[in-house]
């Protein structure tokens, strides 16, 4: 188990009011940045390369704290992971996969707050202690087997709807999950990310509830698609 950082600790949990966070230029830039099948235009980003970084700035001068609902924290982290993913890549695009960049998700090389944090903090010792395993798949991780990267950006006040729906949407894309009564292929996600369930279980049916569709059981036969860290490019 990781050691969150003891002044990220501090600042996410110190008392305050709630902060107002805009949204609209990180709309904006979605909706101009990103197709509808989620495709990001990296070339058209690094054009824009200053406009996303204001916007991450903007991200990283505010500190979610007590006084924060945790759809109100589950947006704000989710929305500051996937910008900061997004202009990961660009600084080092033209790559085949973001795993040729070194590190990528442990670097502590994100701005926030007067630190730095990583990618694998904000997941692992944030996003994942809110205790709803459906973040999972809302990050976006630039690669094939990733969820597909919204559009517009999770808004507190329907991101609780918004991340059922990024959950059935995941599981229903037959390249990242095969589901079948008998024989059945999930996403390495499930694997990952196991430790978030509380039992295989729990597992089957949190599937059996976001697939909306055909239901799996403990007869069912379950194995791990391979995960493609290619660039998702189409």
């Amino acid at each position: 188990m990781r050691r969150i950082l003891p002044q990220l600790f501090l600042l996410i949990f110190l008392n305050g009011f709630s902060q107002t966070i805009d949204l609209t230029d990180y709309n904006k830039f979605l909706k101009e940045h990103v197709s509808s099948k989620g495709v990001v235009n990296y070339e058209k980003v690094i054009k824009n390369i200053e406009d996303l970084n204001k916007i991450t700035l903007s991200f990283s001068k505010i500190s979610p704290n007590r006084g924060w609902t945790n759809s109100e924290k589950k947006s704000y982290w989710i929305n500051f992971y996937n910008a900061n993913v997004i202009k990961l890549l660009a600084e080092h695009y033209p790559l085949k996969s973001i795993n040729y960049v070194p590190d990528a998700f442990q670097n502590k090389i994100i701005d926030f707050a007067g630190t730095k944090v990583s990618l694998d903090n904000i997941e692992h010792e944030i996003l994942r202690k809110l205790g709803d395993p459906r973040v999972h798949f809302a990050l976006y991780s630039t690669a094939i087997s990733s969820p597909m990267l919204k559009r517009t950006a999770y808004e507190p006040e329907n991101i609780e709807d918004e991340l059922g729906i990024a959950t059935s949407n995941f599981l229903n894309d037959p390249t990242k999950n095969i589901i079948d009564p008998k024989v059945s292929k999930i996403s390495k996600t499930f694997d990952w990310y196991k430790d978030d369930f509380a039992s295989l279980n729990d597992i089957i049916n949190f599937i059996n509830i976001h697939s909306g569709g055909t239901k799996i059981t403990t007869e069912t036969k379950l194995s791990y698609m391979d995960y493609n860290w290619n660039l998702h490019t189409k």
